[in-house]
């Protein structure tokens, strides 16, 4: 009897874990899917994302795809005003955001055109500070797993039109960041309520 009670408990167990995996799965594949897919849409505002610098005050590699695609649109003309957007570290205390914009001045964007946000420390903050300034529509510059989160974010704090632009370089790891924002956002729809 315990034998049989067993042997459907893992059963259940085993057969619920494969239905919750194979939805993570293809969860995961639509969000991939909107991040490689993404289109930008001419827009007022350029929205760049911070990732960490090096200690040296420079970026580093995905965040200079990040640097180099936002400066792409700009000069095609697709955006007027480029808002970067990071944290300062807290361990060498590195300002991610003046360093990007430093990144942009150097290769012709003038400094009217650029919105310095130091206090961008996660995505929804980002959304945020960009619906407080009212722009007439955004672009988000990031990597292709999170551009699904951060397009949900900026909807949700009351921006549109929204639409995506990510570099196309690929790195095995960023398979780990996919299923992180596979997960997360979810748990932002869960938990981040639009300003009042």
């Amino acid at each position: 009897m315990f034998r049989k009670f067993w042997r459907r408990a893992v059963t259940k167990g085993l057969t619920a874990g494969l239905a919750l995996g194979g939805l993570l799965l293809v969860w995961m594949g639509f969000v991939a899917v909107r991040g490689l897919s993404a289109v930008p849409v001419r827009s007022e505002m350029a929205v760049i994302f911070g990732t960490a610098v090096t200690s040296k005050g420079e970026p580093r590699p995905a965040l200079q795809e990040r640097l180099e695609e936002g400066l792409r649109l700009w000069r095609a003309g697709l955006v007027r005003t480029v808002m970067v957007s990071g944290a300062i570290e807290s361990g060498d205390h590195q300002d991610e955001a003046r360093i990007m914009a430093g990144w942009l001045r150097m290769r012709g964007v003038p400094a009217s055109a650029i919105i310095v946000d130091s206090h961008g420390n996660n995505t929804w903050l980002t959304a945020l500070h960009v619906a407080q300034m009212r722009p007439d529509g955004a672009i988000v510059v990031t990597q292709w797993f999170h551009v699904l989160r951060a397009e949900w974010a900026l909807r949700h704090a009351g921006v549109a039109p929204v639409s995506g632009a990510a570099p196309s370089r690929f790195r095995p790891v960023e398979l780990w960041y996919l299923f992180r924002d596979s997960v997360a956002l979810p748990v932002y729809v869960l938990t981040k309520a639009p300003p009042g």
